[in-house]
């Protein structure tokens, strides 16, 4: 076992009951992920009170990989999954997974047809001319949502977009979702990594054979869908409980919905503030990028409090061009790899090829990594970096034409991409412990925080 001391109130929520829901929000660097892991362990140790087989969730593999060698991995009464493997593991002890019928990569092609298709029922409506990687935002929310039926899309409130979806545009997704189903069956797949929890709530309603977990920790819950969420509740043990771990300030999936929509019952809200991972300069750039106006309000965001722990202003380095910027992560990564762990995060895995090229840097959803790992360079994206933590973390590309990416704001208008990359930005900003550089060439991207002093800004 590989885990950190818990500190301050960490200890109070390793042991809150064994039993109903529980709810734990904090902000980055608040040891969510080691709380959640010490937890789960705790849960399932024999002697423990109510103890039993237990499950420990998270979103992305590179974080799974993260927990199972921070906790040591599977046991008999430990287990890490990602929440598609779970399901599809479920479903498989259903009888209900045969082959490759999970779409997955490929999906925007099958909606784009279905957005063709839909298209003839509505002419002269301008939502058509929208990308189909919007429409497959939108598919997603429903089906994230568990809505049924087109009655309950429509008179829902759709929230986590800036401009509102209406009247006959509703409509309109609904169809595109009903083509979409049509054409995905065609292809003999019945189910996507989106709607595949509905089928799991569905199997357990039926199910009446004794649940395989009886605890289930959820870590980075945000960014499950609420269908997820449900799944989860009904597959621990009545005499069991639920544990649910989030921040909303990196919700990066585009829910945007509050635990409150998934059903969990819960007395009390443990709410962490104190930022035990980043030094204060590094605190006081992401608490000024969560507070400007783009990046979303939510009841559930939790306001940081900036550490006490010292350590120089992160640097903003503006370069010639792109090439410079290669040059000057390269540079800067091999010199800091001599004292402790440095990760280089990407936008896209695109963009770290062409930083990491000939470097010798390892790609943390292939390695294992913990919390105390050796000095080296790692690199990942912004999507992949959840709950992870480095010494130094270099970030290239922070322009204004590349960030927010052009893709994103075409897909769905500048608005809602100007939130989601902003939190992008600030998961991949809060994962450094100590040093912070950020390189752009031309203007700096509008999403980075201009208030005086956060930042040492340099030339090569």
């Amino acid at each position: 076992m590989n885990l950190p001391q818990p500190k301050g109130r960490q200890s109070h929520v390793i042991y809150l009951p064994a039993t109903g829901h529980q709810v734990v929000l904090g902000t980055a660097g608040t040891g969510k992920t080691v709380m959640a892991a010490m937890r789960a362990l705790h849960l399932s140790q024999p002697g423990a009170p109510a103890w039993g087989r237990t499950l420990l969730i998270t979103y992305n593999r590179a974080l799974a990989k993260y927990l199972a060698n921070m906790s040591g991995g599977d046991t008999e009464n430990f287990h890490i999954r990602t929440y598609g493997r779970f399901a599809r593991g479920y479903l498989k002890d259903r009888g209900l997974i045969r082959g490759r019928n999970i779409l997955g990569k490929g999906r925007v092609g099958f909606v784009r047809r279905a957005v063709h298709a839909a298209a003839t029922n509505h002419p002269g409506l301008k939502l058509f001319e929208r990308e189909a990687e919007w429409f497959r935002d939108e598919i997603s929310w429903i089906t994230g949502m568990g809505f049924q039926d087109k009655e309950e899309y429509l008179e829902s409130e759709r929230l986590g977009r800036k401009t509102p979806i209406r009247g006959r545009a509703k409509e309109a997704v609904w169809d595109v979702l009903e083509h979409y189903r049509e054409v995905r069956k065609s292809a003999d797949y019945d189910f996507d990594w989106d709607d595949i929890a509905i089928t799991v709530r569905h199997q357990l309603a039926l199910d009446d054979s004794p649940r395989h977990y009886r605890h289930i920790v959820i870590d980075e819950g945000q960014d499950l869908s609420p269908e997820q969420i449900r799944s989860l509740a009904d597959a621990a043990a009545p005499d069991g409980s639920v544990t649910f771990f989030g921040d909303y300030a990196q919700q990066i999936y585009g829910q945007a919905m509050s635990w409150k929509s998934c059903g969990l019952k819960v007395r009390k809200v443990e709410r962490f503030q104190d930022n035990y991972r980043n030094s204060t300069a590094i605190a006081n750039v992401a608490i000024a990028l969560s507070s400007q106006p783009f990046f979303g309000k939510s009841d559930d965001l939790i306001a940081p409090i900036a550490p006490s722990a010292n350590g120089p202003k992160p640097t903003l380095v503006k370069c010639r061009n792109q090439e410079e910027e290669i040059r000057v992560i390269r540079d800067t990564a091999q010199r800091l790899a001599a004292e402790g762990t440095v990760a280089i995060i990407g936008r896209t895995w695109a963009d770290l090829g062409l930083v990491c090229q000939g470097l010798s840097s390892q790609r943390l959803d292939t390695v294992p990594y913990s919390w105390d790992a050796d000095p080296g360079i790692y690199h990942t994206t912004f999507h992949s970096a959840k709950g992870l933590e480095f010494q130094s973390v270099l970030i290239p590309f922070c322009g204004a034409a590349s960030m927010p990416m052009q893709e994103t704001v075409d897909y769905f208008g500048a608005e809602d991409a100007w939130e989601r990359e902003a939190k992008l930005l600030y998961v991949a900003i809060t994962r450094a412990k100590s040093d912070l550089l950020i390189t752009y060439s031309g203007d700096r991207t509008p999403l980075l925080p201009t208030d005086d002093g956060l930042f040492t800004e340099i030339q090569p």
